[in-house]
């Protein structure tokens, strides 16, 4: 069998992800009490990354002007989330910085984004491309997040880089010809090269929302706040 990299039958690249997915399904039981398999977590992981291996080879071997637009369009309005969740951060931790200090530290504030997918509810992106790729994105959706272990983007009291300087993140799948023109932000590369998120994965994920905790002796969640990509 050839490497998933050179393989160029997208026939066969379907055929290896159905049965990583059908693997993966197995190994996770998605949707079944939401229970943590940890005896398998491995081999869900290393299966999760060769789904996105398959999904990116097929993606490079058939991108659409489509999912070229849809890219830019995501990328876009990633790119305005981490705008406003720095923003938002800055003005959170000024008014934490008011806050007494306890046992002589200051508060200070952790803000995180990620993409959260609700199984019941999971509001994809339906695009024509679908039938060609054929995956389970639901299932895939909800094993890759339960199974993430990174933050997508985080921020710590008074440690706000800004990560969009005008250079593009075209590294790792991101980098071929027909993203050439785009100034691909952090996030997008936070999700298809830090986590098992492929890129026709991107295009279909439209729900992310933010977290802010405080550390305290004792963790406090502040609050968690939901929106649409």
């Amino acid at each position: 069998m050839k490497p998933i990299n050179e393989e160029t039958d997208t026939d066969v690249l379907r055929q290896w992800l159905h049965s990583c997915e059908e693997e993966i399904i197995r190994l996770a039981k998605p949707f079944d009490g939401c229970r943590f398999i940890e005896e398998r977590e491995e081999l869900v992981r290393d299966h999760l990354s060769t789904r996105c291996w398959i999904l990116n080879r097929m993606f490079a071997l058939h991108v659409t002007d489509a999912e070229v637009r849809r890219f830019e369009e995501v990328n876009e309005q990633l790119l305005q989330l981490s705008k406003e969740m720095r923003q938002r951060h800055r003005a959170l931790q000024e008014q934490m910085s008011t806050l007494h200090t306890l046992n002589g530290k200051p508060f200070e504030l952790e803000t995180t984004l990620n993409y959260y997918h609700d199984s019941d509810n999971p509001q994809l992106h339906v695009m024509e491309e679908d039938a060609f790729y054929g995956s389970r994105w639901n299932e895939m959706l909800w094993t890759i997040q339960y199974y993430n272990r990174l933050d997508a983007e985080s921020y710590w009291g008074d440690d706000i880089y800004n990560l969009d300087d005008g250079t593009s993140w075209a590294e790792g799948p991101l980098h071929i010809p027909q993203f050439e023109h785009i100034c691909i932000c952090y996030l997008v590369h936070a999700l298809c090269t830090h986590i098992d998120y492929s890129i026709p994965d991107l295009f279909r994920m439209t729900t992310y929302g933010y977290d802010y905790q405080l550390n305290t002796p004792v963790d406090m969640v502040l609050m968690k706040e939901g929106m649409r990509g």
